[in-house]
């Protein structure tokens, strides 16, 4: 009620001009670019996405810089509406995912396990239909990918509809359950609440959830909820909403080690219980309960290394370089020894924030995802600790949609690029934090 309140009140000063005019030009290069997507001109809709960032960083800069009162947090709030309902019309230009989220959702309501079959299965003929069948992507070789939690998320959005403006409108509320989660993590650790536009009018949340309906959206809201379930001393229900977000998309995993205690048992007690109850509906397929995960590896180029920003990279210069799975050892090797140094520091909000981040940087540049959504949950860390590199990455990712570019008559990979710019940026900010060079961190 509290929270309300601060956000209802008026007895403080107007929106900065600034700000206006960078929420008012966010709200009408939503509207050029969905007329983009229906266009289906995903080359323009970069462009108008990357302009989009630029609007972003100038109102980020405006909240960073100055005290804001309530009118402030309520014109952000009605902004991030207004673009959200923008991108909800959007057509799937950018990912056709969700008819997959749809796809598991009947198969489920047909009592049939969706990790046992492919789509295009003829034991599944009876459930095809001419709107989200045909649409499924990879249909004649992957069984589905997503764990348990994304399963039922999409047998209970199935069961009200199933469309995709049903799933999006599912995604778009948990999207929104984030910003009022952020809003209250902002509110127990005393900073200002303004903070929450670092997400809430970031281009991606409005894109890939509001306009594509990535399930990516419930495992940030779960991962958000165990932050705030850690901040009042909730360890039990942090596990278990760690687990939920891990059990959606396995992203939420990477900052567990900044919320565990060292040697208090509940939250990891939690996370497993929860973790095995998710799975055991699913049991019946046995080594099969992981999907698509095993193929997926490979087709993204992991197994054989070239999926790996690093590995991708020394092979370009032409340096020897490791294979995939070598590389995977040495990188999970150098992400558990910073996860032990992150969890047995002495524990404080802005050390875990700290940690947070840095996590979220190490594992982006070893993982080195491909897809812009993949992207957007490293958003609720900087309303707490804004980090350049991480914001770089979470605004140029959108350059992704557009693979290989042709320029002097040579491919140019955007890919490659785009890491290399972030690593470049991490070794800018290292060598500041050892005062060789100015801090320009935003803070």
């Amino acid at each position: 009620m509290h929270l309300l309140a601060v956000c209802l009140g008026s007895t403080d000063p107007k929106v900065p001009d600034g700000l206006v005019v960078a929420g008012v030009g966010l709200m009408a290069l939503s509207a050029v670019m969905l007329h983009l997507l229906i266009a289906d001109d995903t080359e323009s809709f970069v462009i108008a996405a990357l302009a989009q960032g630029c609007l972003y960083v100038t109102a980020l800069w405006l909240v960073l810089g100055r005290a804001s009162g309530r009118r402030t947090l309520v014109f952000i709030i009605v902004v991030a509406l207004l673009t959200r309902a923008i991108a909800l019309f959007s057509p799937p230009t950018l990912s056709g995912d969700a008819f997959r989220y749809i796809w598991d959702g009947r198969v489920q309501a047909a009592g049939i396990n969706p990790y046992r079959y492919v789509p295009a299965d003829e034991r599944l003929a009876l459930l095809r239909d001419t709107a989200i069948f045909p649409n499924v992507d990879k249909k004649e070789y992957a069984r589905t990918i997503y764990p348990p939690v994304a399963q039922m998320i999409f047998l209970g959005v199935s069961r009200i509809s199933q469309t995709l403006t049903a799933m999006k409108l599912a995604m778009l509320g948990f999207d929104l359950l984030t910003i009022c989660v952020i809003l209250a993590l902002l509110q127990t650790e005393g900073v200002a609440l303004a903070r929450v536009l670092i997400y809430a009018w970031h281009p991606l949340p409005i894109w890939e959830f509001a306009g594509s309906g990535h399930v990516d959206a419930a495992a940030i809201a779960f991962m958000c909820l165990a932050m705030l379930a850690v901040g009042r001393g909730r360890r039990a229900m942090a596990g278990v909403a760690l687990a939920a977000g891990t059990l959606v998309k396995f992203f939420p995993l990477a900052i567990a080690p900044t919320l565990w205690r060292p040697w208090d048992w509940r939250l990891p007690a939690a996370f497993a219980a929860s973790v095995a109850a998710a799975y055991l509906p699913y049991l019946g397929v046995g080594a099969g309960i992981f999907g698509f995960l095993p193929g997926y590896g490979s087709e993204e180029g992991y197994r054989d290394g070239g999926g790996f920003f690093v590995v991708d990279l020394l092979r370009a210069l032409g340096i020897p370089s490791p294979s995939g799975a070598l590389f995977m050892v040495l990188a999970v090797g150098i992400f558990i020894v910073l996860a032990i140094a992150i969890a047995f520091r002495r524990p404080s909000a802005e050390g875990a924030g700290a940690g947070q981040v840095l996590l979220c940087a190490f594992f982006l540049l070893l993982v080195s995802p491909h897809y812009a959504w993949y992207y957007a949950w490293v958003l609720p860390f900087l309303c707490r600790t804004v980090y350049v590199p991480l914001l770089y990455l979470t605004l140029a990712c959108f350059v992704l949609y557009i693979p290989e570019l042709e320029a002097l008559g040579k491919e140019v990979h955007l890919w490659r690029w785009l890491y290399l710019g972030f690593a470049v940026l991490m070794g800018i900010d290292l060598l500041g934090r050892y005062r060789l060079l100015p801090l320009w961190r935003l803070t």
